[in-house]
């Protein structure tokens, strides 16, 4: 089993909140933590590793997980919207 890339911090709110995507893939569990803020270098590191031969993730799993970032960002965004009494357009 591959050791993915651990980015740490620790907090609450913005830049201080540790996130954490895992992924299970037959008897391999990839896990990522960084910190809110560095969904940047996280994707870099899915690409990273599958572009690796070697690595069983692959860009399937890169996008899946990229997906699932995107997605809690955007509710993360309709709440701080919706406390600040943001209306949608």
């Amino acid at each position: 089993m591959s050791d993915p890339p651990s980015m740490a911090g620790n907090g609450r709110n913005a830049m201080g909140v540790i996130r954490q995507l895992s992924l299970v893939k037959d008897d391999e569990r990839f896990v990522f933590r960084y910190q809110a803020g560095q969904e940047a270098v996280v994707i870099d590191a899915f690409a990273e590793m599958a572009a690796d031969q070697a690595n069983r993730f692959d860009w399937f799993d890169a996008a899946v997980l990229s997906y699932q970032m995107g997605r809690r960002l955007e509710t993360e965004l309709d709440q701080i919207a919706e406390s600040a009494g943001v209306q949608e357009r």
